[in-house]
């Protein structure tokens, strides 16, 4: 009868349904079965958890907090607004790579190579930045408070109106670069060479300029308020009347 047949008739919508559901799951790609919420911290051999935080990162994805990639290359990668808060990126080529407002916070950029790249906007508070290469680098408007640029190569980078307050720039290369509106208050700049820099405006109240070589510096409207000058080498530098401190 119709009611005895209408059991089975359930049961093979119900098988139907459920193929249905296993052949889509079958047809996902790969990634979005595996690869793409996978845990890259949790591998423990160090060559697969580096290739897997590559791939993150090669992929697009947003937020690398804690990325392990030392020594890769990321070149010409387009990383802006990238969460890489406590990333770990020592001697990593970063050549040309695009990191605008990205949040680079307490990571570790020891010996990288960050020449031509666009950090504008980033702020990388708390970084270790020490040996780094970060020539030609645009980091204007960008917040460097308080990180670790030991020995870096600022050379022709532009900072102009970031934020350097309280950063160590201990025997740092800044020549030519454009400072313009920068903030070094409270800033280390001992044995620093900031020759032929733009300082227009800027703001180094505090600072430590011991030894540091400020020959032929653009340092009109900048006030120097405090800042400790000791065998500062001052040749040929350009002045108004509204630098302060000199």
């Amino acid at each position: 009868t119709v009611f005895q047949k209408a059991p089975f008739r359930v049961l093979a919508t119900l098988l139907l349904i459920q193929g249905v559901m296993i052949g889509q799951v079958l047809l996902r790609p790969a990634a979005a079965q595996t690869g793409a919420a996978q845990d890259c911290s949790k591998i423990s051999a160090e060559p697969q958890r580096i290739a897997c935080w590559l791939k993150k990162a090669k992929a697009g994805e947003k937020n690398l907090r804690g990325a392990y990639l030392p020594g890769v290359d990321l070149s010409n990668t387009n990383l802006s607004n990238t969460n890489l808060t406590n990333a770990h990126l020592v001697g990593a080529n970063l050549t040309k790579v695009d990191l605008t407002k990205a949040e680079v916070t307490d990571a570790n950029l020891t010996g990288a190579v960050l020449s031509e790249a666009n950090l504008t906007g980033a702020t990388i508070r708390a970084t270790v930045l020490t040996n780094a290469n970060l020539s030609k680098a645009n980091l204007s408007n960008s917040n460097l408070s308080n990180s670790n640029l030991t020995g870096a190569n600022l050379s022709f980078a532009i900072l102009s109106n970031a934020d350097l307050r309280q950063a160590n720039l201990t025997k740092a290369y800044v020549g030519d670069a454009n400072l313009t509106k920068a903030n070094l208050s409270f800033a280390n700049l001992m044995n620093a060479d900031l020759r032929q820099s733009k300082l227009i405006g800027a703001d180094l109240r505090v600072a430590n300029l011991t030894k540091v070589i400020l020959s032929r510096a653009d340092l009109r409207g900048a006030d120097l308020t405090g800042a400790g000058l000791t065998n500062a080498k001052l040749t040929g530098i350009q002045k108004d009347a509204k630098t302060k401190g000199l």
